[in-house]
């Protein structure tokens, strides 16, 4: 990522002390990189989250808009997983989420072409009785067929009992669909699955996931092929610590790697 040194000049983004520091010590930038940089390196940042989103938009700040660059980005991501799965090793799957990077264990990235639903009265009505009761009858299925599954997962007795009565998801969780509504997935039970929202729900629609990037981009009836992040299929729950799908942290330059086109 040479030329990082230069935003301050050239594309009028300043570039703090804190970030500079920061990408150093993550080894995304080198020395050289910032050669000729005036500032001081010495600051230290008054909050973690705010300094990860200055560094996600500052490094992608004229690229996030570029849907060539967004595309090539997607088939590398592709591309390594099918390198990892080759290899006989989960490829991990890392998502933003402003507090920090994660890796999703147990998710692996899909090629899905996908077309932005051209039909959004068929839209809003999917999503709609989704809201109104196929969320409420899947949730009410689930407490009792797979009540062992959410107590291994750490679900309270207490809220598996309100899920079955109201059709309410645990405190902290969402119902997920696994194929977006957005693009060809639907209502039906198997394209659900139950996922804490903070931070694995909330990361996995981070808004600088290349993915997501891409999908913002689309126009009604347009289709592209992106890296869709998709849960395992053999868990209604996520994370499932018994089948070893939990989320955890990671530097934020294995996230940036994503964006490396080299």
């Amino acid at each position: 990522m040479s030329g990082v040194s230069s935003y301050p000049r050239t594309r009028g983004t300043y570039v703090s002390p804190e970030v500079i520091r920061a990408l150093l010590a993550q080894g995304y930038i080198s020395e050289e990189d910032v050669q000729g940089y005036n500032e001081s390196l010495l600051g230290t940042p008054d909050s973690g989250r705010e300094l990860i989103k200055e560094v996600v938009q500052v490094l992608l700040k004229d690229r996030r808009a570029d849907v060539a660059f967004l595309d090539k980005i997607n088939a590398g991501i592709l591309q390594k997983q099918f390198a990892a799965a080759t290899d006989g090793k989960p490829a991990p799957v890392t998502v933003y989420h402003h507090s920090g990077a994660r890796n999703l264990n147990g998710f692996s990235y899909q090629s899905v072409p996908y077309t932005k639903k051209l039909d959004r009265a068929l839209y809003k009505r999917e999503r709609y009785d989704f809201d109104r009761k196929e969320r409420a009858l899947w949730l009410r299925d689930v407490g009792v067929t797979h009540a062992q599954a959410l107590r291994s997962a750490g679900i309270p007795q207490r809220e598996i009992d309100r899920m079955v009565e109201v059709g309410k998801p645990p405190d902290g969780y969402q119902v997920h669909h696994r194929l977006p509504l957005d693009d060809g997935g639907d209502n039906s039970p198997d394209n659900f699955i139950l996922i804490k929202d903070d931070v694995e729900h909330r990361a996995l629609h981070g808004y600088y996931n290349p993915a997501e990037l891409r999908i913002r981009h689309l126009a009604l009836g347009e289709t592209a092929t992106v890296a869709l992040a998709v849960p395992p299929k053999d868990t209604i729950i996520y994370p499932d610590p018994s089948k070893g799908y939990v989320s955890n942290s990671v530097g934020f330059s294995v996230f940036m790697e994503m964006f490396d086109e080299h």
